[in-house]
């Protein structure tokens, strides 16, 4: 795509937008964990089926490559269908570890009424009924590490729920969340051993991480070249972004809306300056917790 060096206001106002929708890159580890998942979710069915966890830091990309494996594997979008069916059951684990919240959020997932007085052994064998209707063959939580934020008696029920599930339904599931996640998974001897921990780590300045920023800049398509996988510039973002992607995309994003706006049609390595994202509303993630001063 190209773009004139003044577009019209409706122009620009359409390239923000696209700009400000969050799209899935594809990256080496990531379309790796993909590949897992595509295998994992052909598994034959048996009585002890394997599991994924995956691991990250907050804001490091796995929500997203969970949704793009979700919306591969979602319901049918022909509407002369004769069957629906949810290969994938996608949703984020409870806020707090309760099974019967668990249920309750898979049943209203798949748009099944619900009530709080229903018993947990109702909602788990009425689940059990539509997920095989539905010929569901994964279930992936997100969020996993809020398994951790109850007391020791409801951290453990929860977890024997989600051994539960694994062995009633025989099919695989996947837990993603932070470092948190995986040791609540570790607390229970017979999950851990279920559960493979793969780790979406950090990034650092290398050739993947060019790769991915020439990919960034592509999808922007400003006018000029802005050259993001320069190693200056990239170095100086990593730092910024303390190398989580979701702060390197965020910053990005930013700045490309700004160089639409204002007319200059490019990133440059000026605009890393912490005034001038201060200005756009940006602060660094290990300072969004303090108080200014």
């Amino acid at each position: 795509m190209t773009t004139s060096d003044v577009a019209a206001p409706s122009q620009n106002e359409e390239r923000i937008r696209a700009i400000q929708q969050r799209t899935w890159i594809g990256y080496t580890r990531a379309r790796a964990i993909r590949e897992q998942l595509e295998n994992l979710l052909s598994y034959p069915r048996t009585h002890r089926m394997p599991n994924l966890a995956i691991i990250g830091e907050t804001n490091n990309g796995k929500t997203m490559l969970l949704r793009s494996f979700g919306r591969r594997h979602g319901p049918p979008e022909d509407p002369n269908v004769d069957h629906t069916t949810l290969p994938v059951l996608l949703l984020d684990t409870p806020a707090e570890p309760d099974e019967g919240r668990l249920y309750r959020k898979m049943l209203e997932r798949l748009f099944m009424t619900t009530s709080n007085r229903e018993p947990v052994d109702s909602m788990f064998a009425r689940l059990k009924v539509v997920l095989r209707h539905l010929e569901t063959r994964m279930i992936i939580l997100d969020e996993f590490n809020n398994a951790v934020a109850g007391t020791p008696v409801k951290q453990r029920r929860f977890l024997n729920a989600i051994r539960l599930m694994g062995n009633e339904l025989q099919m695989p599931i996947v837990a993603a969340g932070t470092p948190e996640a995986l040791a609540a998974i570790q607390s229970d001897p017979q999950l851990a051993n279920r559960f493979e921990p793969i780790f979406l780590p950090k990034w650092k300045l290398d050739a993947e991480y060019a790769r991915f920023l020439v990919t960034v800049e592509k999808t922007f398509a400003l006018a000029k070249p802005s050259r993001l996988a320069d190693p200056q510039f990239a170095q100086r973002l990593l730092d910024l972004s303390e190398g989580v992607i979701g702060e390197s995309m965020e910053v990005l994003r930013r700045l490309a809306i700004h160089a639409i706006r204002s007319g200059d049609e490019c990133i440059s390595p000026d605009m890393l300056k912490l005034d001038f994202l201060a200005s756009l509303g940006w602060v660094e993630p290990s300072k969004r917790t303090r108080y200014p001063v």
